[in-house]
């Protein structure tokens, strides 16, 4: 369980243009954006998490996306792109892949209370199962809501419980872990999601070939 409260680089402001397939680009989410706390008064838990990752920690590039699991592009990114970035850059350890919260306001309640269950589920278990939860949540995008996020959680291979991730999502007991990603991303300049960087680059290119070129442009050299 990544608790610790210490981002290293994925503290740094990330900047990026939305996430494509393959040369074809995919629709972002995007909108009017407002500062952190406008949805509701959450019942929020003094604890930090780090940003949950996937690859070795001190992975040569670090890939950072912002998401929202009720924003169907990011779905599309989660589904289609996300895949090729771990099969060919995170399974070789040349990428740390890192998630973060970016949950738009008209896509509120279910952009904020999919997040603080996500979250419970990593700290309650570990940034696999958090992983695993955020698959299931986009694959369920069209039914989200607290008796989806305890179903979903109560089927982890993991010791989760799905009536706490209810009670979490329900009073967002993570506001301040899905907050501080917002802000974060605010102040970085983001507005649409899904949001791409590569080691705090802009990926300038909408499309695979975009954030692979930036990939290996940011990898250290051979030899």
């Amino acid at each position: 369980m990544n608790d610790d409260g210490t981002r290293g680089s994925s503290r740094r402001a990330f900047l990026a243009g939305a996430g494509a397939v393959a040369g074809t680009a995919l629709a972002g989410c995007g909108g009017l954006v407002s500062r952190p706390g406008s949805g509701g008064t959450p019942t929020a838990r003094d604890v930090t998490l780090a940003a949950p990752y996937k690859g070795p920690e001190d992975a040569p590039v670090t890939v950072g996306v912002y998401k929202d699991f009720a924003c169907p592009a990011c779905r599309d990114f989660n589904r289609v792109v996300a895949p090729r970035i771990e099969s060919e850059y995170v399974d070789s350890e040349v990428v740390r892949y890192e998630h973060y919260d970016f949950p738009l306001d008209n896509h509120a309640p279910a952009s904020y209370t999919a997040a603080n269950a996500a979250r419970a589920v990593q700290h309650d278990a570990d940034d696999a199962a958090f992983f695993s939860f955020a698959d299931a949540l986009f694959d369920n995008q069209s039914d989200l809501g607290p008796s989806t996020y305890a179903t979903l959680a109560n089927d982890l291979d993991a010791t989760v419980d799905g009536d706490r991730v209810r009670s979490a999502a329900e009073g967002r007991t993570y506001r301040e872990v899905v907050s501080a990603d917002k802000q974060m991303g605010i102040d970085a300049g983001v507005r649409a999601t899904p949001t791409v960087v590569v080691d705090g680059s802009i990926v300038e290119q909408r499309s695979w070939e975009g954030i692979r070129s930036a990939i290996e442009a940011a990898r250290p050299e051979s030899g």
